[in-house]
């Protein structure tokens, strides 16, 4: 049998030899699918059997209803199932007064539009004064039967308000940057809904059954070995395998991922077809009670009137008018690498690592750096808000990261195969999601109680305490971890410069208490 990796590269070749901008393109597109096939060689996709019992988390969107319609179209035992995590009421749009820019202030028919959409908004806001849980279950029960397969409603809003709201709150309220998104997959969808789940099984004498998601990932069996690997999914643009890292390792034998093998686009077009009432809704943009999930009744109006509707512009507030009603405000300075105060701030939890500041080069005196101003510190024990000019500037690249809580999803790998990998380059890493191109690894450093520590071959840029760092191996996901501290690559620099040279007086550069 010919080598499929040779047959690639030889197709690479003839690419080259190409002058037709049509024909590169196909050979093109076939190497691309070549290596994301020949990179799954190793592996098979989980098949149920024909009388299992397939359970579909269902959000109400339109990747989980795609899912339920593929499966319930294969199998006879497929039932919906809506985990309702946040039953509060949302508020009103009109309740909330935001101030309307001068820009658009300033341009009438702009204003016109402006003001048209609020009034429409407002009035939806109105006669859809229920919870996002509401708006979302009732989707969920039209697509369950539409389908003819049984509805389930499951309420976890105790359990995620324990396991992933407080900690949410409580890491903002000191200065931190979380991803509830990456808890909740660990300890809600696969950790107390698969739990209850598995009870409903057991009570009904299922002998087998299985958890579906409309997740962009896949999970393998690898056919040597027969153990469950999470891998990336064909559309790396969806990719989210990222907030899936940390789920426990044996909950991932019996959960089927079916929209590893298409793309969003793919996703929209057939869901069309196929006639599935949730087509139109947009993507949900994370947590429903800040940017409340649109009804498929309301979108496909839109749709059909010509309107364009987001997740982000049906919303009724922002993230941080969410924020404010659970963390009160604690005014600081902000204040210049330097220790100039150049304004005011009315939270730690206001500001994200990286992020522009908004504060431009002319509103600080005596710099002669160019802006635009970046934060890349933030002081819980002065209540300061640190900024420095230039995106990349020297306090914003680190050189390694460390993280606790490290969830391992390895079992056909030991330590040292893993340090080899990354020695040899293998390895890389996120600590944001969707990051591209990701952080090549150079290191590899168990150090014991679930700290895990990645030495980056480059430096990385913008890395935020209580984010999340995830290891790959290629499409492979090996594991994730919180992320607790980073280092600072010109810290690094500083240490191998004082070895070999006295520091000049009056210069000091590590400073920062950072």
């Amino acid at each position: 049998m010919p080598n499929p990796r040779l047959r690639t590269y030889r197709t690479i070749s003839l690419c080259n030899r190409f002058s037709q901008p049509f024909l590169r393109r196909v050979l093109q597109f076939h190497c691309q699918f070549a290596r994301y096939n020949h990179a799954s060689l190793p592996y098979a996709d989980p098949v149920p059997g024909p009388e299992d019992r397939i359970f579909v988390a269902m959000s109400g969107g339109v990747d989980s209803s795609f899912v339920a319609h593929l499966l319930a179209s294969k199998y006879v035992n497929v039932t919906g199932v809506y985990m309702a995590n946040w039953t509060q009421p949302r508020t009103p749009r009109h309740e909330i007064k935001r101030p309307i820019s001068s820009r658009i202030r300033k341009n009438p028919e702009r204003l016109r539009q402006y003001l048209e959409l609020e009034e429409r908004q407002n009035k939806e806001s109105l006669e859809l004064g229920m919870s996002c849980t509401e708006t979302e279950w009732n989707d969920v029960r039209e697509v369950c039967q539409d389908l003819n397969i049984p509805a389930i409603r499951l309420n976890l809003e105790k359990e995620y308000w324990m396991e992933v709201f407080q900690p949410m709150i409580d890491s903002y309220s000191i200065g931190r940057t979380p991803n509830p998104d990456v808890d909740c997959n660990r300890y809600i969808k696969f950790g107390k809904l698969y739990d209850q789940i598995e009870n409903i099984a057991n009570q009904q004498g299922e002998s087998k059954w299985w958890l579906a998601t409309g997740h962009y990932a896949r999970t393998a069996i690898r056919k040597d070995t027969g153990q469950t690997h999470l891998l990336r999914p064909k559309d790396l643009t969806k990719d989210q395998t990222f907030y899936l890292a940390t789920v426990l390792p044996s909950r991932l034998h019996n959960v089927l991922f079916p929209m590893h093998q298409y793309t969003k686009k793919e996703v929209r077009e057939l869901a069309v077809q196929m006639k599935i009432r949730t087509a139109y809704k947009p993507d949900s943009q994370g947590l429903c009670f800040v940017t409340p999930t649109v009804s498929a009744k309301a979108a496909e109006q839109a749709f059909r009137e010509g309107r364009k509707i987001s997740s982000n512009t049906s919303g009724y507030r922002h993230f941080r008018d969410f924020l404010s009603e659970y963390i009160p405000e604690k005014e600081g300075n902000i204040v210049t690498y330097k220790g100039v105060v150049v304004g005011k701030h009315p939270g730690l939890w206001t500001a994200t690592i990286g992020q522009r500041n908004g504060i431009t080069t002319g509103k600080i005196k005596e710099h002669e750096e160019d802006g635009p101003w970046y934060v890349i510190e933030k002081r819980q024990e002065t209540n300061e808000i640190v900024i420095a000019p230039g995106r990349y500037n020297k306090w914003l690249l680190s050189s390694a990261m460390t993280c606790s809580e490290w969830s391992w999803l390895v079992d056909d790998l030991g330590t040292s195969q893993i340090y080899e990998l990354a020695e040899r380059g293998k390895l890389t890493v996120r600590s944001r999601p969707l990051q591209d191109p990701m952080i090549k690894v150079k290191k590899v450093e168990d150090l014991g109680n679930g700290n895990v520590r990645l030495v980056f071959t480059d430096k990385a840029h913008g890395i935020a305490p209580d984010q999340y760092g995830v290891l790959y191996f290629g499409y492979r996901v090996l594991g994730g971890g919180r992320t607790e501290s980073i280092e600072l690559a010109y810290r690094e620099n500083s240490k191998a410069e004082e070895m070999e040279h006295e520091p000049e007086r009056g210069v000091d550069s590590t400073s920062l208490h950072i």
